[in-house]
């Protein structure tokens, strides 16, 4: 095989993972995003279904990528090697790998790395919005108990023993800093009065 008809079948391999990467991520259809609005019930084991299936698809498509990329590599080496008076298909191989687990690995450092700073920077704009509209709303969070616990977890906001809700939700509020909020809201005159 020529390397032209190996840089062809490279581009195949990208244009098919192209594909599943695209599908994977096309949203659901209008309907089910209707019914959803309407608050009218839908297939959750039809939406869990489309879930896994989406995640099949862009490992499917991460792999033709992977081979795509791999056999275009396979042909720059050989080039190279051909045009510097080698030819060794073994060496041209471990070079792909080389150069693919290095790729592989510097990915998944940035993977983990984004992973934390968007888990931080979720976490906090989460908060602030959430402290926010609790203070521009007037919202009492002790009225969802199950929500008072998770935001409790979020700010490393232990309840303890003797706490009733309305301390632990005192002490939550303070982790949110609802009052700067509320006095930054009074002073520009941006505190609704909702009674």
């Amino acid at each position: 095989m020529t390397y032209f008809e190996r840089q062809i079948i490279g581009w195949l391999f990208l244009l098919a993972g192209m594909y599943f990467v695209a599908k994977s991520v096309a949203p659901r259809r209008d309907k089910a995003r209707m019914r959803e609005l309407l608050g009218l019930p839908t297939d959750k084991v039809k939406r869990f279904r489309y879930f896994f299936v989406q995640r099949l698809e862009r490992l499917v498509g991460f792999a033709f990528f992977l081979i795509g990329v791999g056999l275009h590599l396979y042909v720059v080496i050989r080039q190279a090697q051909k045009s510097a008076g080698g030819n060794d298909p073994r060496e041209a191989l471990g070079d792909i790998g080389t150069y693919l687990a290095l790729a592989v690995g510097a990915m998944l450092l940035i993977t983990a790395l984004m992973h934390l700073i968007c888990d931080y920077f979720a976490r906090r704009t989460f908060l602030d919005l959430l402290a926010y509209l609790m203070v521009r709303q007037r919202y009492d969070i002790a009225s969802d108990p199950q929500l008072l616990m998770q935001i409790g977890e979020m700010l490393k906001v232990r309840r303890g023993d003797d706490d009733s809700v309305e301390s632990y939700k005192e002490r939550i509020e303070r982790a949110l800093k609802l009052d700067e909020i509320r006095a930054v809201l009074l002073a520009r005159g941006r505190l609704p009065d909702l009674d």
